[in-house]
C-alpha cells in the first residue's frame, strides 16, 4: 500500500470513527488526508470502497489485537477476561469513539452492500473465537453461549461509547457476571 492510500485510510478511519459514514464527505477526507482529489479517486474509485478499506483494515486490526491478548494467556477462562481487558482497553482510549462495524450496521441496510459482509465477518470471527475458547474450557453450548458474550461486548460498546466515565467498575460486574455464566456451563468443573 502506498503512504498516500495509507493516508487515506488512516484519515477517513478517524472521520467515521468520530462522525459516521454518511456523515462525512469526500472532500472533508481529501482535506484531510492532504491528497489531491485525482489521488484519492485513484485509489478508491467511491466513497463505498473507500468505507470497505477502511472496514476491511479495522477488522483485520482488532483481529490482530485481540489475538495478541489471547495468546499470552494459558488457560480459557484468562483468555476470556483478557478479551474483556482488551475491550476495557480500547473503551478507555483517547480515539474510542464507539464500533466502527456498529456504526456501519446502522447506516448500511442488510444485503445492501459489500460492507455488510465485512460487518458480518468480523462478528463472526470474533463469536468463533470465543466459542473455541469456551469448547477448550469444557462449556456446553459454546456456540450458544459465544453468541450471549458477544451480545455483552456489544451492549457494553454502545453503553461506553455513550458515558466512558463508568468503564472500570462496569467492565469488572459485567466481567464477574460473564464468568459466572461460563463457570456454569463448564462440564466436571
Amino acid at each position: 500500500m502506498s503512504k498516500k492510500e495509507e493516508d487515506i485510510i488512516q484519515s477517513a478511519t478517524k472521520l467515521f470513527s468520530a462522525f459516521g459514514y454518511h456523515a462525512v464527505g469526500i472532500d472533508t477526507i481529501i482535506g484531510e488526508s492532504n491528497v489531491a482529489k485525482m489521488t484519492f479517486y485513484k485509489y478508491f474509485p467511491s466513497k463505498e470502497l473507500l468505507i470497505e478499506g477502511v472496514l476491511k483494515r479495522r477488522d483485520e486490526d482488532l483481529q490482530a489485537g485481540i489475538l495478541r491478548t489471547v495468546e499470552s494467556c494459558r488457560t480459557p477462562i484468562a483468555k476470556l477476561k483478557a478479551i474483556f481487558d482488551w475491550y476495557e482497553n480500547w473503551f478507555c482510549g483517547a480515539d474510542f469513539h464507539g464500533c466502527m462495524f456498529i456504526k456501519a450496521s446502522e447506516e448500511f441496510p442488510r444485503g445492501a452492500t459489500r460492507v455488510r459482509e465485512i460487518i458480518e465477518n468480523f462478528k463472526s470471527w470474533l463469536v468463533e473465537l470465543i466459542k473455541e475458547i469456551l469448547q477448550q474450557a469444557g462449556a456446553a453450548n459454546a456456540a450458544v453461549l459465544a453468541q450471549h458474550i458477544v451480545v455483552v461486548l456489544d451492549g457494553l460498546t454502545v453503553k461506553f461509547n455513550m458515558d466512558v466515565f463508568v468503564a472500570h467498575t462496569e467492565m469488572a460486574s459485567n466481567w464477574k457476571l460473564t464468568k459466572k455464566l461460563v463457570q456454569l456451563h463448564i462440564k466436571d468443573k
